[in-house]
């Protein structure tokens, strides 16, 4: 049953696949200089809900998003995180430069608005400052792991405070978001999380033999950059109430699946 749930899902996921890849082509006229227009906007998150319903994962929101533009700042458990948020908002991502290499979905982030940063690279932290606030300040709210890493969802770790410098420098709006992952009886899902330097379709086999994934997510109040007049103290702010938030989402249930 479970191997017939996971060739199924991965048919579907594959025809959409093939849909995104037709949906983008048609839309390339609505990017301005690798900016998304609102039609492109509207249309990706429509594609992010519809992948979401193919691998069965039910939302349970909290609270809502900045209306204006803003840097999006969550904690980072699997590559999940990006349909799932990006079905909630009009949000494009900060990714690693590996990712724009990977076949077809390297080639679908790059052309919806996703920016690509090279870790460790030469001046890597102030490219990445200029582009989110070039991006954001152009209307298009941008999403970062500022953990810099996936986690196992069972905490939030310390966040990184260089990716909060061009919401210090340019006064930019700051949402925070929490995320977690269940099991439909409420346990703390465990093999989810994108960790331990597991292969891609290893964890994408794991998550299609899921019948149903619960993930939770939770918008505490956004604020400014111009409330700070360092990264740090932002920084520990934000980490602060996306702790909160994760945490208020329930202690782990007892029992199996």
């Amino acid at each position: 049953m479970i191997l017939l749930r996971r060739l199924w899902r991965l048919l579907l996921m594959a025809l959409f696949l093939l849909l995104g890849v037709l949906l983008t082509l048609a839309m390339l006229p609505g990017m301005h200089d690798g900016i998304p227009g609102e039609r492109v906007k509207r249309v990706r998150q429509w594609w992010y809900r519809r992948l979401l319903r193919i691998i069965h994962v039910d939302i349970d929101v909290t609270g809502r998003p900045a209306d204006e533009p803003a840097l999006w700042v969550a904690n980072h458990i699997s590559w999940l995180d990006i349909p799932l948020l990006g079905s909630l908002g009009p949000v494009g991502f900060l990714s690693k430069a590996e990712i724009r290499q990977w076949p077809v979905i390297g080639w679908l982030a790059a052309s919806t608005g996703t920016l690509f940063i090279e870790r460790g690279g030469r001046n890597a932290s102030q490219t990445a400052a200029r582009y989110i606030a070039e991006h954001i300040e152009q209307g298009h709210s941008i999403l970062v792991f500022p953990e810099g890493k996936t986690t196992r969802g069972v905490t939030v770790e310390r966040f990184h405070a260089r990716l909060f410098a061009p919401a210090i420098d340019r006064g930019l709006t700051v949402q925070p978001v929490a995320i977690r992952y269940f099991h439909a009886n409420g346990a703390v899902h465990e093999t989810l999380p994108f960790v331990d330097r597991q292969p891609f379709l290893s964890n994408l086999w794991t998550v299609l033999g899921e019948k149903r994934v619960v993930a939770r997510v939770a918008f505490p109040v956004a604020v400014s950059g111009r409330d700070f007049s360092e990264r740090r103290p932002l920084a520990e702010h934000v980490h602060a109430e996306v702790l909160r938030a994760f945490e208020a989402m329930g202690a782990p249930a007892e029992g199996g699946r």
